[in-house]
Protein backbone atom coordinates (compact mmCIF):
# COMPACT_ATOMS: atom_id res chain seq x y z
CA UNK A 1 0.00 0.00 0.00
CA UNK A 2 0.78 3.45 -0.65
CA UNK A 3 0.79 6.63 1.39
CA UNK A 4 0.88 10.57 0.02
CA UNK A 5 0.50 13.92 1.27
CA UNK A 6 0.31 16.83 -0.38
CA UNK A 7 2.19 19.56 2.31
CA UNK A 8 2.58 23.38 1.90
CA UNK A 9 6.07 22.75 1.52
CA UNK A 10 6.36 20.07 -0.71
CA UNK A 11 4.77 15.80 -0.72
CA UNK A 12 5.39 12.48 1.10
CA UNK A 13 4.91 8.98 0.40
CA UNK A 14 5.48 5.91 1.93
CA UNK A 15 5.50 2.51 0.82
CA UNK A 16 4.48 -0.40 2.86
CA UNK A 17 4.49 -3.85 2.58
CA UNK A 18 2.67 -6.33 4.64
CA UNK A 19 3.80 -9.68 5.23
CA UNK A 20 2.36 -12.87 7.33
CA UNK A 21 3.50 -13.30 10.14
CA UNK A 22 5.69 -10.46 10.26
CA UNK A 23 5.81 -7.06 11.10
CA UNK A 24 4.73 -4.50 8.22
CA UNK A 25 8.03 -3.55 5.88
CA UNK A 26 9.01 0.11 5.17
CA UNK A 27 10.00 -0.38 1.83
CA UNK A 28 10.67 3.00 0.80
CA UNK A 29 9.39 6.79 2.49
CA UNK A 30 10.89 10.39 1.10
CA UNK A 31 9.59 14.08 1.39
CA UNK A 32 10.48 15.97 -1.90
CA UNK A 33 10.59 19.69 -0.72
CA UNK A 34 8.52 21.61 -3.50
CA UNK A 35 8.30 25.58 -3.91
CA UNK A 36 4.07 26.39 -3.56
CA UNK A 37 4.34 26.98 -7.59
CA UNK A 38 5.56 23.66 -8.34
CA UNK A 39 3.52 21.11 -10.36
CA UNK A 40 3.98 18.35 -7.23
CA UNK A 41 1.61 16.02 -8.98
CA UNK A 42 4.14 15.58 -11.72
CA UNK A 43 7.15 15.95 -9.46
CA UNK A 44 5.29 12.77 -7.35
CA UNK A 45 4.70 11.19 -10.48
CA UNK A 46 8.29 11.36 -11.78
CA UNK A 47 9.43 9.75 -8.80
CA UNK A 48 6.86 6.90 -8.27
CA UNK A 49 7.31 6.25 -11.71
CA UNK A 50 10.85 5.18 -11.59
CA UNK A 51 10.34 3.34 -8.41
CA UNK A 52 7.40 1.68 -9.97
CA UNK A 53 5.00 2.36 -7.75
CA UNK A 54 2.38 3.93 -9.93
CA UNK A 55 -0.37 0.74 -9.78
CA UNK A 56 0.30 0.43 -6.31
CA UNK A 57 -3.38 0.96 -4.22
CA UNK A 58 -2.86 4.12 -2.62
CA UNK A 59 -4.56 6.41 0.03
CA UNK A 60 -3.92 10.11 0.63
CA UNK A 61 -4.07 12.38 3.83
CA UNK A 62 -5.23 15.48 3.81
CA UNK A 63 -3.44 18.19 5.17
CA UNK A 64 -4.53 20.22 8.57
CA UNK A 65 -6.46 23.30 7.49
CA UNK A 66 -8.29 21.78 4.89
CA UNK A 67 -11.27 19.99 6.36
CA UNK A 68 -12.49 19.79 10.45
CA UNK A 69 -13.45 17.88 13.09
CA UNK A 70 -16.45 18.30 15.06
CA UNK A 71 -17.03 15.88 17.63
CA UNK A 72 -20.75 15.82 19.08
CA UNK A 73 -23.61 13.52 20.22
CA UNK A 74 -24.33 10.58 18.21
CA UNK A 75 -27.70 10.73 16.93
CA UNK A 76 -29.41 6.93 16.76
CA UNK A 77 -29.34 5.92 13.79
CA UNK A 78 -27.69 2.77 11.97
CA UNK A 79 -23.72 2.83 11.50
CA UNK A 80 -24.11 3.38 7.55
CA UNK A 81 -26.55 6.56 8.05
CA UNK A 82 -24.84 8.36 11.00
CA UNK A 83 -22.84 10.80 8.00
CA UNK A 84 -25.71 12.25 6.95
CA UNK A 85 -27.45 12.14 10.09
CA UNK A 86 -24.87 14.25 11.64
CA UNK A 87 -25.08 16.40 8.13
CA UNK A 88 -27.43 18.80 9.37
CA UNK A 89 -26.01 18.82 12.78
CA UNK A 90 -23.21 20.68 11.85
CA UNK A 91 -24.77 22.36 9.40
CA UNK A 92 -24.74 25.87 11.57
CA UNK A 93 -20.83 25.14 12.41
CA UNK A 94 -18.96 25.00 9.73
CA UNK A 95 -18.11 28.26 7.50
CA UNK A 96 -19.79 27.17 4.11
CA UNK A 97 -22.63 25.74 2.73
CA UNK A 98 -23.80 22.33 3.75
CA UNK A 99 -24.22 21.77 0.28
CA UNK A 100 -20.82 22.35 -0.78
CA UNK A 101 -19.72 19.92 1.88
CA UNK A 102 -17.95 16.45 2.27
CA UNK A 103 -18.60 14.59 5.30
CA UNK A 104 -17.73 11.54 6.68
CA UNK A 105 -17.95 10.48 10.47
CA UNK A 106 -17.43 7.88 12.61
CA UNK A 107 -18.24 6.70 16.27
CA UNK A 108 -16.12 7.17 19.32
CA UNK A 109 -16.22 3.69 21.50
CA UNK A 110 -19.19 2.85 23.33
CA UNK A 111 -17.48 4.02 26.93
CA UNK A 112 -15.46 6.63 25.65
CA UNK A 113 -18.58 8.83 27.51
CA UNK A 114 -19.63 7.09 30.45
CA UNK A 115 -22.92 8.09 31.80
CA UNK A 116 -23.38 10.07 28.69
CA UNK A 117 -25.06 9.57 25.10
CA UNK A 118 -22.61 7.97 23.01
CA UNK A 119 -20.32 10.76 20.87
CA UNK A 120 -18.81 10.73 17.54
CA UNK A 121 -16.50 12.77 15.24
CA UNK A 122 -18.13 14.12 12.39
CA UNK A 123 -15.26 15.38 9.41
CA UNK A 124 -15.93 18.01 7.28
CA UNK A 125 -14.02 19.32 3.86
CA UNK A 126 -14.96 21.86 1.63
CA UNK A 127 -15.89 20.11 -1.65
CA UNK A 128 -13.11 22.01 -3.52
CA UNK A 129 -10.43 20.77 -1.52
CA UNK A 130 -11.57 17.09 -1.84
CA UNK A 131 -11.37 17.47 -5.50
CA UNK A 132 -8.66 19.20 -6.05
CA UNK A 133 -6.63 16.04 -3.89
CA UNK A 134 -8.55 13.46 -6.26
CA UNK A 135 -7.39 15.83 -9.49
CA UNK A 136 -3.42 15.71 -8.13
CA UNK A 137 -4.13 11.45 -7.53
CA UNK A 138 -5.38 11.65 -11.39
CA UNK A 139 -2.42 13.84 -12.49
CA UNK A 140 0.29 12.02 -10.52
CA UNK A 141 -0.95 8.62 -11.73
CA UNK A 142 -1.41 7.42 -8.86
CA UNK A 143 -3.70 4.13 -7.94
CA UNK A 144 -6.21 6.35 -5.11
CA UNK A 145 -8.09 4.46 -3.10
CA UNK A 146 -9.31 6.48 0.09
CA UNK A 147 -8.66 9.79 1.40
CA UNK A 148 -7.69 10.11 4.74
CA UNK A 149 -7.40 12.93 7.97
CA UNK A 150 -4.43 13.08 10.05
CA UNK A 151 -5.86 11.80 12.99
CA UNK A 152 -6.85 9.01 11.55
CA UNK A 153 -3.42 7.93 10.26
CA UNK A 154 -1.70 8.90 13.54
CA UNK A 155 -3.85 6.35 14.90
CA UNK A 156 -2.61 3.47 12.17
CA UNK A 157 0.86 4.24 13.19
CA UNK A 158 0.16 4.13 16.97
CA UNK A 159 -1.56 1.01 16.47
CA UNK A 160 0.88 -0.27 14.59
CA UNK A 161 4.00 0.49 16.53
CA UNK A 162 2.56 0.39 20.28
CA UNK A 163 0.81 -1.69 22.31
CA UNK A 164 -2.87 0.23 22.75
CA UNK A 165 -4.47 -1.88 24.79
CA UNK A 166 -4.25 -0.04 28.13
CA UNK A 167 -4.27 2.97 25.87
CA UNK A 168 -1.54 5.56 24.77
CA UNK A 169 -1.12 9.11 23.74
CA UNK A 170 0.52 10.18 20.68
CA UNK A 171 1.91 13.75 20.62
CA UNK A 172 3.01 15.01 17.13
CA UNK A 173 4.73 18.53 17.11
CA UNK A 174 5.29 20.84 14.62
CA UNK A 175 6.73 24.61 14.15
CA UNK A 176 3.70 26.46 15.93
CA UNK A 177 1.79 23.81 18.16
CA UNK A 178 0.81 19.91 17.92
CA UNK A 179 -1.32 17.46 18.01
CA UNK A 180 -2.43 15.31 20.53
CA UNK A 181 -4.42 11.93 19.83
CA UNK A 182 -5.28 9.23 23.03
CA UNK A 183 -6.10 5.48 21.41
CA UNK A 184 -6.91 2.58 23.04
CA UNK A 185 -7.35 -0.74 21.87
CA UNK A 186 -7.07 0.55 17.99
CA UNK A 187 -9.81 3.01 18.82
CA UNK A 188 -9.28 7.09 18.51
CA UNK A 189 -10.58 8.44 22.25
CA UNK A 190 -9.35 11.99 21.71
CA UNK A 191 -7.87 14.51 19.67
CA UNK A 192 -6.85 17.75 20.22
CA UNK A 193 -4.53 20.88 18.85
CA UNK A 194 -2.50 22.96 20.50
CA UNK A 195 -0.38 25.74 20.14
CA UNK A 196 3.20 26.26 21.27
CA UNK A 197 5.76 28.11 20.97
CA UNK A 198 8.32 25.41 19.43
CA UNK A 199 10.24 26.38 15.86
CA UNK A 200 10.91 22.85 15.06
CA UNK A 201 14.33 23.21 14.04
CA UNK A 202 17.28 21.16 14.35
CA UNK A 203 18.80 23.20 17.20
CA UNK A 204 14.95 24.56 19.02
CA UNK A 205 14.86 23.14 22.17
CA UNK A 206 11.66 21.51 23.05
CA UNK A 207 9.38 24.19 25.57
CA UNK A 208 9.67 22.25 28.37
CA UNK A 209 7.03 23.43 30.91
CA UNK A 210 4.55 24.81 28.14
CA UNK A 211 4.55 21.09 26.89
CA UNK A 212 3.78 19.36 30.17
CA UNK A 213 1.04 21.96 30.67
CA UNK A 214 -0.90 20.63 27.42
CA UNK A 215 -0.15 17.39 27.79
CA UNK A 216 -1.98 18.21 31.88
CA UNK A 217 -4.39 19.43 30.23
CA UNK A 218 -5.42 16.96 27.75
CA UNK A 219 -4.75 14.15 30.40
CA UNK A 220 -6.88 15.91 32.88
CA UNK A 221 -9.95 16.05 30.43
CA UNK A 222 -9.46 12.42 29.72
CA UNK A 223 -9.71 11.26 32.81
CA UNK A 224 -12.33 13.92 34.68
CA UNK A 225 -14.59 14.72 32.12
CA UNK A 226 -14.57 11.74 29.79
CA UNK A 227 -14.07 9.26 33.06
CA UNK A 228 -11.11 7.04 31.62
CA UNK A 229 -7.85 5.54 32.96
CA UNK A 230 -5.23 7.65 32.28
CA UNK A 231 -3.13 6.40 29.34
CA UNK A 232 -0.27 3.97 30.12
CA UNK A 233 2.57 6.46 27.60
CA UNK A 234 2.90 9.50 26.33
CA UNK A 235 4.86 9.03 22.89
CA UNK A 236 6.16 11.97 21.54
CA UNK A 237 7.25 12.70 17.79
CA UNK A 238 7.58 15.52 15.42
CA UNK A 239 9.48 17.29 13.22
CA UNK A 240 13.43 17.64 15.09
CA UNK A 241 11.88 16.02 18.07
CA UNK A 242 15.07 14.02 18.68
CA UNK A 243 16.01 12.08 22.18
CA UNK A 244 18.14 14.50 23.26
CA UNK A 245 15.28 17.35 23.45
CA UNK A 246 13.27 14.78 25.36
CA UNK A 247 15.00 16.36 28.96
CA UNK A 248 14.77 14.44 32.41
CA UNK A 249 12.48 17.12 33.46
CA UNK A 250 10.07 16.40 30.49
CA UNK A 251 10.37 12.46 31.37
CA UNK A 252 9.85 12.57 34.89
CA UNK A 253 7.09 15.76 34.97
CA UNK A 254 3.87 13.53 35.05
CA UNK A 255 3.12 10.05 36.49
CA UNK A 256 2.47 8.92 32.73
CA UNK A 257 6.03 7.65 31.40
CA UNK A 258 6.90 10.31 28.45
CA UNK A 259 8.77 8.66 25.64
CA UNK A 260 10.43 9.21 22.21
CA UNK A 261 8.19 7.33 19.58
CA UNK A 262 9.83 4.67 17.81
CA UNK A 263 8.63 3.31 14.30
CA UNK A 264 10.54 0.51 14.86
CA UNK A 265 8.89 -1.46 17.54
CA UNK A 266 6.46 -1.98 14.98
CA UNK A 267 7.47 -1.63 11.45
CA UNK A 268 10.43 -2.98 9.77
CA UNK A 269 12.53 -0.20 7.94
CA UNK A 270 13.73 -0.99 4.45
CA UNK A 271 17.50 -0.35 4.22
CA UNK A 272 17.35 2.97 1.85
CA UNK A 273 15.04 4.87 4.65
CA UNK A 274 16.58 8.08 5.88
CA UNK A 275 15.54 8.02 9.04
CA UNK A 276 15.82 12.00 9.66
CA UNK A 277 12.90 12.18 7.07
CA UNK A 278 10.79 9.92 8.91
CA UNK A 279 8.97 12.70 11.03
CA UNK A 280 8.04 14.57 7.84
CA UNK A 281 6.54 10.88 6.22
CA UNK A 282 4.72 10.17 9.07
CA UNK A 283 0.71 10.79 8.02
CA UNK A 284 1.78 9.08 4.40
CA UNK A 285 2.82 6.72 6.58
CA UNK A 286 -0.31 6.84 8.26
CA UNK A 287 -2.19 6.28 5.80
CA UNK A 288 -0.51 3.45 3.86
CA UNK A 289 -1.24 1.52 7.04
CA UNK A 290 -5.01 2.20 6.98
CA UNK A 291 -7.08 -0.48 7.25
CA UNK A 292 -10.50 0.04 8.26
CA UNK A 293 -13.57 1.75 6.04
CA UNK A 294 -13.56 5.27 7.74
CA UNK A 295 -12.12 8.00 5.71
CA UNK A 296 -13.56 11.04 3.79
CA UNK A 297 -13.96 9.20 0.17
Amino acid sequence: MLGVEFAAEGVAFAHVRRMPTQQPLLVSSEFIAADKDADVAEILRSRLAKLGLQKIPCNIAMSSGTYQMLLGEAPKVPAEELAEALRWRVKDLIQFPIADAVLDAFLLPEDSARGTSRMAYAVVAQRNNVTQLIAQAKAAQINLQAIDIPELCLRNVAQACCDTKRGIALVKLGQGGGTLQIIRDGNLYLSRQFSLAYNAGLLDDLPGDALVLELQRSLDYFERQMRQTPPSHVYLCGENVTADKLTPEIRNSMAVKIELFNLEAGLQLGENIQEHNLSLCLLALGAALREDAVGVV
